[in-house]
């Protein structure tokens, strides 16, 4: 089953602002959890149901809503580890 992914504005703005081998690692990633949104090393967030982290590279972190229903994906951010901040996600 094939999930639709969308990109929030403020993921779209990060993803473009990466570097070009983590760009290209980013849209592998994503290509690849549009097949499987729930791959054994993505953690869902403790307080936040169907939100998910992903390491990217190493030192990013792609969080991400999966919604079964409408098998859709929606990448809310996609930064450096120290930089997420987990409640300001919308």
């Amino acid at each position: 089953m094939i999930y639709r992914v969308e990109i929030s504005p403020e993921a779209q703005k990060e993803i473009q602002a990466l570097s070009g081998y983590v760009r290209a690692q980013a849209l592998r990633l994503l290509h690849d959890l549009s097949h499987n949104p729930r791959p054994a090393r993505a953690q869902e967030l403790r307080d936040r149901s169907n939100v998910y982290r992903i390491w990217l590279a190493g030192r990013w972190r792609i969080v991400y809503e999966v919604d079964d229903e409408s098998r859709r994906m929606l990448i809310l951010r996609v930064r450096l580890k120290a930089q997420i901040d987990y409640g300001t996600l919308s």
